[in-house]
Order: structure tokens, then sequence, then C-alpha cells
């Protein structure tokens, strides 16, 4: 399927009705009580405002655009509720305020629409409720790394101050190497979100912010690990850093989403048997850095790998670009 570029759309913006998105959707609808209030569909419907076009072409365009967005949504099949991820031995529950979408539907928005290379790793993606590819806060795409048992015994030793500026100049490596591959350089600004260890739930998360040549903008690359006994599985959130305050809000939530199955879980590790990683919560965090310290090449290329995949999205869509372009389907309850 063909889509119309990000420029060519922006263009059209210009007097189309606009419409808002709930920012804070997810933790209203978590907290919302009653039971015969309606939600919102799970994908959103959008529809056609013919006003305030300069031309009849214009207009014309757009509509087969909304036509394009409209079908393209009603091909995919969001699951909600609790899913299984069968290849990490885990459970999601996602309630009512998120969907997931299977490694087909998953493929569709994140090679067709956002043009990222095909990655086979991707397990699935998740949205909040009545967003989609086009108008989100934020996406989650999912994978699952079977590199074994993670031990968390540095957890209380690491120094992220130091690890942060390893990652830096680590960075200013990769960056040369992308531009040598015509992507564009990019630089470690800091922490977006300090990494934070729950040492009772077997999880961690955090935020770094990157700024690419010709951006003006920061981008948020943000990452939340589930360990688990055979390996980790991995949240990798598509959002800019405007969306920050946005994901602090739901990361609560998000952190309950994922479980392991009974033989899966971390406490299930058996020392006798088990496969060990080559490296423990500083490798989660650093990537490249340890790994290339540890002399793991391989990881480090996976590293890489994974990181511009997800990093290109952002780039070509960035935050709700769709808002204000049309109106949502205005039998849609918003929350």
């Amino acid at each position: 399927m063909t889509f119309i570029k990000l420029a060519a759309v922006a263009a059209l913006a210009i007097s189309i009705a606009s419409s808002t998105l709930t920012s804070s959707y997810a933790q209203e609808a978590a907290d919302e009580k009653s039971e015969s209030l309606e939600l919102p569909s799970l994908i959103p419907e959008y529809e056609f405002d013919p006003e305030g076009f300069d031309s009849e072409a214009e207009r014309a365009e757009a509509e087969t655009y909304l036509e394009t967005v409209n079908a393209h949504n009603a091909s995919l099949s969001p699951q909600t509720g609790k899913v299984t991820i069968a290849k990490a031995g885990a459970v999601l529950d996602l309630g009512e305020t998120h969907y997931y979408l299977n490694p087909e539907d998953s493929r569709k928005i994140l090679v067709d629409i956002w043009e990222n290379p095909y990655n086979p790793n991707v397990l699935g993606m998740i949205f909040e409720r009545n967003t989609d590819a086009w108008s989100h806060d934020y996406a989650v795409v999912i994978y699952f790394e079977a590199m074994g048992y993670v031990s968390d015994e540095d957890a209380a030793t690491i120094d992220y101050d130091e690890l942060l500026a390893d990652m830096k100049k680590q960075t200013r490596n990769e960056s040369k190497a992308r531009r040598e591959q015509g992507f564009a350089g990019m630089e470690l600004v800091g922490w977006g979100a300090a990494p934070n260890y729950n040492a009772e739930a077997h999880h961690i998360s955090w935020a770094q912010l990157l700024k690419f040549d010709g951006s003006e903008t920061n981008t948020l690359n943000y990452n939340m690990r589930f360990l688990g006994r055979k390996g980790v599985l991995e949240f990798s959130y598509i959002a800019d850093e405007s969306a920050l305050d946005v994901l602090n809000e739901v990361m609560p939530r998000m952190t309950q989403m994922a479980r392991f199955n009974e033989g899966h879980r971390y406490t299930d590790f058996n020392p006798e048997t088990d496969k060990v990683a080559a490296y423990g919560l500083a490798g989660l965090v650093a990537g490249g850095v340890v790994a290339k310290k540890l002399g793991v090449v391989g990881i480090l290329l996976l590293v890489l790998k994974k990181g511009w995949f997800v990093i290109i999205a952002v780039l070509a869509f960035g935050r709700r670009f769709f808002i204000g372009l049309f109106k949502r389907d205005t039998n849609q309850t918003d929350l």
C-alpha cells in the first residue's frame, strides 16, 4: 500500500478541522468506575471535513488519503485484555486502556507506514486505546531476547553517571558509523529518566534523550525490560521528548502489564541447568558500551540494529502529527 509522504500531508493541514485526543486517556480510563460509560473504539475512525481547502485537487487528495488511513485501520486486528506472547513465555494484561497488534499488523505500521526495514524479531506493538499510527503520544514495540538469565547482582553498585559518560562516548562513535552509512548522526544528550530497577518485580526502565543532525528537538528513547528465567521481554517506546510527562504518568501502569508464566519467571532460574546472560543490568542499559568492553560483538551489533530501527520510526512521523488533519468519529465518547 502506498501512503502520501508526511510533507505532502502536512501541507494539507491548513483550514482542516482539528480534533483533540486526550493525552492522559489511559490513566483516566483506568480510574473510570462507571459501567454505563461507553468506551471509545480501540482504533480511531476519522471523518472527512470537505471545508477549507484552497483547491478541489487538495480536497480530493486529502479525502483519498483519509480513505487510505481508515482502510488501513480497519484491516488491523487489535486485541485487548490478556494477550499471550508465546515466544517469551509471558502474558500481557492490557485491560481496557491499551490494545495489542500482532507481528503482521505491526509490520504494516513499522514497515509500510513508518518505512522501517523489516525486523523479524518484533513480537507486536502496544497502543493506547483510541490512538493509532498517525495519532498518538507513544507506541510500544515488543521484543524478546533469549539471552538467558540476567543477574541483578550489580543493581546496587552501578554508577549511572559514569555509565552515561561511557554511553555518550560510544554514541559519538556510533554516530560516525551512522553518517558513513547515510543515516543522520546523533548525540546522547543525557537521561530523560534515570534507570530505575524494581528488585521485587525484576524490571528496569530508563529513557535517553538523543539529538539528531538537523533536528531542532530531542528524540526520546524510552525503554523497559522485564527479566525472566530465559531472557528479557522488551518494551521499546516510540515517542519524542514532548511525550516524556505522559510516559512518566503511564509508566506505573505499564510496569504491571507483563508477567512471565510459571517456569519462565525470574525466580524459576536454576543455576545448575539454565543459561546465564553475558552481562547484568548495566549491560541492559548501556547496550553497546558494556557489550563492547566485554568483547561481545554480536550483542553490540544487535543493539545498534534495533536502536536504529526504533529511532527511525520516531524521525519518520514524530508525535501526533495527524491530530488536526481530520475529525474523529463524532459517535465516539471522549474520556
